[in-house]
């Protein structure tokens, strides 16, 4: 695993963490998502959709490498976090917050 998050040992007991840093992992070497939504651009190299590599990029349209190994192991780490009981509650919470922003705005 490229983009390995702390704290793996927990993968056992908490399979949603498991499954949450799988994605980030195939979507971090495959590209899928980026790839889809960038398919209209003819000169984008299919397979180079990598979110985090984007997210890190000093020029959005064109990352060259900035991502280190720490940045993958921190971003990794969120990403499974977030599919921790902790991380699944504070999901949560920001859904009902945006539904209450809609609901009383």
């Amino acid at each position: 695993m490229k983009n390995k998050g702390l704290h793996q040992y927990r993968f056992k007991e908490n399979p949603l963490e498991k499954a949450f840093a799988k994605q980030w992992e195939k979507e971090n070497v495959e590209g899928r998502i980026l790839d889809y939504l960038l398919a209209k651009d003819l000169n984008y190299p299919k397979g180079k959709g990598r979110i985090l590599d984007y997210l890190l990029a000093k020029d959005l349209n064109y990352p060259k490498g900035e991502v280190t190994d720490r940045d993958r192991e921190v971003a990794a780490t969120v990403i499974q976090w977030l599919g921790s009981p902790c991380g699944q509650s504070f999901v949560e919470d920001v859904i009902i917050e945006n539904k209450l922003r809609k609901r009383y705005k």
